[in-house]
């Protein structure tokens, strides 16, 4: 896998020049004849609080699970044993326990389970050859609504359906008894021996692998666990080996002789639900987290609070490469109440896997709660890491959404204001982490001042709570308007103020929830009536979006939902809010069927009350990291561009991701606790933000696969032509600006990859990268080739 690089490109170029190619264009450009005015909102993105983008990474927060709330890499697990059950007790989502040998082909997998608290069932998986290729049976999937088997394969961001899914749900306190069969590809399954699931995968099943089991927001235990190949023979019984507790790296790790405790009441802690407690009676015990990122040189700013008995010099933080000390700092002393003790270190040497110590000395008993280090640099820009805060500002977005995406509506804003050792967790795990809201709305609003972006604000409608709880939900919403946008001698505007910021943030745009189709249309249309009036009673001034279909089809109830939300709710909203994640497959034809479907939107929307409502597709990516996703974002950002009519705003998903996370390997920013990479679909956008013009001009010509925009700068000085090659072969492009613009150059930057399957990595974070290509200009005519699986952006300079 390489980048395509500029000598072949100039063969290519000298093979059109030849007459040897096997594709050909030629389109007309008419720059005097706009067709069309494109909102450069279509650039915005999405922070989504998901797989530690901000809390773990965008956020210059070193420590993870700071406020030792469970929130590190394990994502809230907590499996033991007790005589002969296995029992997972943490409230996560996506937890697995895998275990047997990958080599196994055809068996039969039986279990007992029992649900001991939580909202769904089961995962009982099988054939499983590694994280991202497995199946599970989600008994109870789905709001404890149906089973069904979920396939992932590799190369996909998320784990699919595949199979019937009938109807069903998962009891509290009962024994349920559970066989799975695999033979080939023909999978069957049994649920207190009545058979739910009879199938076969004729498309990518995995024809080996381990077993497992596994929760999703619930609890529950497990027990006759046995494995047999379909002759009877055993082929494991009993139950399986557990993982370490600690949940490997980012997660603390106790150290030292002593005794180290949870301590679960908040009561106890200091503002959350957990502390760690820690028992000496001699040496030194603690706890211990790696990897850190340190630098020599840098100052680091740290934060522990403490309390309970130690000698004068008993609390000890310090930095370690190995077992080499690179700072260290002896901490007061604490005493009964919570104290806030501040330290700072500037290590001599640097490391990219530093582990950060807080221990106790000598005899003594301490609690600690809350540590927090942040690098100098990482202060200067407000709070945000460096390296990641530049790679959002280089994709100049116009607006960003925020805090959701699904984590929008379990979100209380007010648990995320005012001092950090005074916020309280997020409501539950999610994602591979608790969130400890150290990122709240003024981090938020700092950011998209840091990078000129203007803020979008999810609200959180209270549709997981029972009707009779919404107007707290409501109260919430126009305290966040008032929060946000009232003068600083009002109640909420004081607290802004109060918070360090007097002035009003000034948002404009907010978003009534985010997926709402758990709810009838009707419903959701109905509480839209509702929130959007007092909001506006709030601020007058404010911009809507509500919340339409997820996916082009019936999954996410397609037009029916749009159709119903428009005709009952359109007076009260700017923007109707659409999802789509395409299979990378489709990378060439997914752009095609999404324009279909928001023209087609748009038809709706002409037809209804408020014909000035404008789309908002606020969720879209092809799920992968390979060059698809770059083709896949080049195509359906033309289609952006050539729905400026009824396209108002855009964003991708996933924005940011740690490359620790278990699903949606999809990001545009990819990163570990040191460095990142950006995936094709980063390297694409950048490069179409760069060249976006406002202004679309008509342009004549069969373009055939090929997808291609051209548009015009303001002031009519230059004009752009954004394309891609989604196919095997390369095209040889001729443009003819037509007269009354003389041409006076031309430049071209090539994406291009000679595999699909090309990535960039945090090892060759540039695999996949523009390069400047060779164009030829003969009068008004440009000329220039573009190689198979390419993405291309022409600038064509007025003489």
């Amino acid at each position: 896998m390489r980048v395509i690089v500029f000598g072949a490109l100039l063969v290519a170029a000298a093979a059109w020049l030849g007459g040897r190619s096997a594709r050909a264009a030629e389109f007309t450009i008419a720059p005097d004849e706009v067709v069309g005015r494109i909102d450069e909102k279509i650039y915005g993105q999405f922070l989504e609080h998901i797989y530690h983008s901000v809390n773990g990474g965008l956020w210059g927060e070193m420590i993870w699970d700071r406020s030792f709330e469970g929130g590190a890499a394990a994502g809230g697990a907590e499996w033991r044993t007790e005589g002969a059950e296995l029992v997972q007790e943490g409230p996560a989502d996506n937890v697995r326990l895998v275990f047997g040998d990958r080599n196994w082909t055809d068996y039969e997998f039986t279990l007992q389970a029992r649900k001991t608290g939580g909202e769904e069932g089961f995962l009982v998986l099988f054939r499983v050859v590694d994280d991202k290729q497995f199946y599970w049976v989600n008994l109870g999937g789905w709001g404890n609504a149906r089973h069904a088997v979920e396939r992932s394969i590799k190369g996909q961001a998320r784990w699919g359906t595949v199979g019937p899914r009938p109807a069903g749900k998962i009891d509290e306190g009962r024994w349920y008894r559970i066989r799975v069969r695999c033979q080939g590809p023909h999978f069957q399954v049994w649920l207190d021996d009545q058979r739910i699931i009879d199938f076969t995968d004729d498309a990518q099943a995995h024809l080996a692998g381990r077993v497992g089991v596994g929760t999703w927001r619930t609890q529950a235990r497990f027990r006759n666990i046995r494995v047999s190949s379909l002759d009877g023979k055993t082929l494991l019984e009993g139950l399986p080996p557990l993982p370490p507790q600690a949940g490997g790296l980012h997660s603390w790790q106790p150290y030292g002789p002593g005794k180290v405790g949870t301590v679960s009441a908040a009561a106890e802690a200091l503002n959350g639900e957990k502390c760690r407690e820690v028992v000496s009676d001699g040496g030194e015990t603690g706890l211990a987290q790696t990897p850190l990122a340190v630098r020599a040189g840098e100052t680091y700013y740290g934060s522990l609070w403490a309390r309970g008995e130690a000698a004068a010099d008993g609390l000890v933080v310090r930095l370690l490469d190995g077992t080499k000390t690179l700072a260290e700092k002896t901490l007061a002393k604490t005493g009964d109440a919570w104290h806030d003790l501040l330290f700072e270190f500037k290590p001599d040497a640097g490391c990219d896997n530093a582990t950060i110590q807080v221990g106790l000395r000598g005899k003594g008993r301490v609690w600690f709660d809350q540590v927090s280090l942040m690098a100098e640099s990482s202060r200067k820009t407000g709070g945000f890491r460096p390296d990641l805060l530049k790679a959002i500002a280089d994709l100049r977005p116009p607006v960003i959404r925020w805090p959701g995406g699904c984590y929008a509506s379990l979100y209380r804003w007010k648990d995320g204001i005012g001092p950090q050792h005074q916020r309280v967790k997020y409501p539950r795990p999610m994602w591979d982490d608790v969130d400890v809201n150290s990122f709240g709305t003024d981090e938020f609003l700092r950011l998209c001042r840091a990078v000129g972006a203007e803020p979008l604000i999810v609200i959180n409608i209270g549709m997981h709570d029972p009707k009779e709880n919404r107007s707290s939900y409501l109260r919430d919403a126009c305290d966040w308007v008032r929060y946000c946008n009232g003068p600083a001698a009002s109640e909420w505007g004081g607290v802004r103020a109060a918070n360090g910021h007097p002035e009003p943030y000034k948002v404009r745009y907010w978003e009534i929830d985010n997926e709402t189709w758990r709810l009838a249309p009707d419903e959701y249309a109905a509480a839209v009536r509702e929130f959007v009036p007092a909001m506006k009673k709030a601020d007058p001034g404010i911009i809507v979006a509500a919340c339409g279909s997820g996916g082009l089809g019936p999954a996410g109830r397609g037009q029916e939902y749009n159709r119903a939300v428009i005709r009952d709710a359109a007076k009260h909203f700017d923007y109707i809010s659409t999802h789509h994640y395409e299979n990378p497959a489709n990378y060439a034809s997914g752009p095609e069927r999404a324009e279909a479907f928001l023209r087609e939107t748009g038809g709706i929307i002409a037809a209804s009350a408020n014909p000035g409502v404008r789309i908002y597709h606020s969720e879209w990516n092809a799920q992968s990291t390979d060059w698809r996703t770059g083709l896949y974002a080049g195509g359906l950002l033309n289609a952006f561009e050539r729905l400026g009519d009824i396209v108002g705003m855009a964003g991708p998903a996933l924005f940011l991701r740690h490359v620790s996370a278990r699903a949606w390997d999809n990001a545009f920013i990819n990163f570990d606790h040191r460095i990142w990479f950006p995936a094709p679909n980063y390297v694409v956008m950048k490069l179409w933000r760069v060249h976006y013009a406002p202004l679309r001009v008509k342009m004549t010509g069969d373009a055939g696969p090929l997808s291609a925009v051209a548009t015009k700068a303001e002031d009519g000085k230059t004009l752009y032509l954004k394309a891609v090659n989604p196919t095997g072969e390369a095209a040889a492009v001729a443009l003819v600006a037509k007269e009354g613009f003389a041409v006076g150059g031309a430049s071209m930057q090539l994406v291009a990859a000679d595999t699909l399957d090309a990535r960039n990595t945090l090892d060759e974070p540039e695999r996949i990268r523009p390069i400047a290509a060779p164009v030829e200009v003969l009068g008004q005519t440009v000329r220039f080739s573009l190689p198979r699986y390419s993405a291309a952006a022409v600038t064509i300079r007025r003489r």
